[in-house]
């Protein structure tokens, strides 16, 4: 059984804007509680992260967050409400992406390992259905318009968001890229999918963003990032008609305008940035980063955010007019970049993969 522990919040929180955050200085922002994974402790060789961590979802009627334990091969449930771990669902083949359907009360999650969508039941675990996606299975998103589910696939050479009939759990259609696609958002009152083309974890290739069309299935436009790439994360400001996407080479974030499709503003933020999120109710951009890869980065590569030495951190951005300006910053843990946040609960979930034998956790942050 897992250990928990309750920290009581000690100082203001996610609310209270500061004027500014000076590169390597931190607020006193503390995790409401802790939950311990104990036992998910397995890990292949030679990795970057050894125990990573992947994408999280939260499913409102059960209350219970489910969290891709990719090097461990489980989906770790936890109980939100009590802050406590509740089961595991094991033998699965690198599960990354992860979506909560509560209409059906279940949960999906892509396995990169062998490219199957696995279906459970959000209750009892049971398992309701398997599809065979295509490699490397990662991002999932659900359009809520239609009920579909789309799944990103693929290799450096070529990739596909796979379209998913939620009621039949059948395929329908792909939606074709040169590469594998990461992580995309779909335009809640249009037909447009927006989607991130890093090229790969490690590659030094500029990346690109992609606007695609779910009526025909295609690819309509490409905005190539020059000198910029491993573009993983993305959210949209619907609204407002504004694409923010985070890359890794160098850190930077940046916004981008749907209309014109051409770049904004960009500014500098932490090193290896994972998961992405806007606030709307704040106006403000979340980002979760695992801080500097040493397997990846030469020491005079590092940001100015997340110096070499230094943990992973939780940062906010106000997304002001003329570019989005950190305003508050959480160090986290080693590698801790992978996030989740609920508007409903004004929470962000914080994913913290093992390190020197310590179990991972997996932290829930208030936002006020």
């Amino acid at each position: 059984m897992s250990r928990t522990h309750l920290i009581l919040v000690v100082s203001v929180l996610w609310g209270r804007c500061f004027a500014s955050v000076q590169p390597g200085g931190h607020t006193r922002i503390e995790p409401e509680w802790i939950v311990e994974l104990e036992g998910v402790n397995h890990s292949r060789t030679n990795v970057g992260i050894p125990g990573r961590m992947d994408h999280m979802a939260y499913d409102p009627k059960t209350h219970r967050l489910f969290v891709a334990a990719l090097e461990n091969g489980s989906l770790e449930v936890v109980d939100v409400s009590r802050g406590s771990r509740v089961g595991s669902i094991r033998g699965l083949e690198e599960p990354q992406g992860v979506v909560g359907i509560p209409e059906q009360s279940c949960v999906a999650v892509a396995c990169g390992g062998d490219g199957r969508l696995c279906v459970f039941d959000a209750r009892t675990f049971r398992l309701l259905h398997s599809i065979q996606v295509g490699f490397d299975a990662d991002n999932v998103r659900i359009d809520s318009r239609t009920g579909r589910l789309f799944v990103a696939v693929g290799d450096l050479s070529t990739g596909a968001l796979v379209e998913i009939d939620t009621r039949t759990w059948s395929r329908l259609r792909e939606i074709r890229f040169a590469t594998h696609p990461e992580s995309f958002q779909l335009d809640p009152d249009g037909d447009r999918i927006y989607v991130n083309l890093p090229g790969g974890v490690r590659s030094l290739r500029d990346g690109a963003v992609a606007f695609a069309s779910r009526r025909t299935g295609s690819v309509t436009d490409i905005l190539q990032l020059p000198g910029r790439g491993r573009n993983f994360p993305m959210t949209l400001d619907a609204a407002a008609g504004r694409l923010f996407i985070a890359t890794r080479r160098p850190a930077r974030l940046i916004e981008i305008d749907v209309a014109t499709r051409k770049i904004r503003s960009e500014t500098e933020c932490a090193d290896d940035c994972d998961d992405l999120y806007f606030d709307a109710a704040k106006n403000r951009l979340i980002l979760s980063c695992g801080g500097f890869r040493p397997d990846l980065q030469a020491p005079s590569e590092a940001s100015l955010l997340s110096l070499p030495g230094r943990p992973g951190c939780l940062d906010l951005f106000e997304a002001q007019a003329v570019g989005p300006t950190r305003v508050d910053s959480a160090p986290t843990g080693w590698h801790a970049r992978t996030c989740l946040f609920v508007p409903s609960l004004r929470t962000v979930f914080v994913a913290l993969p093992l390190h020197e034998g310590r179990a991972p956790e997996i932290r829930r942050y208030l936002l006020k």
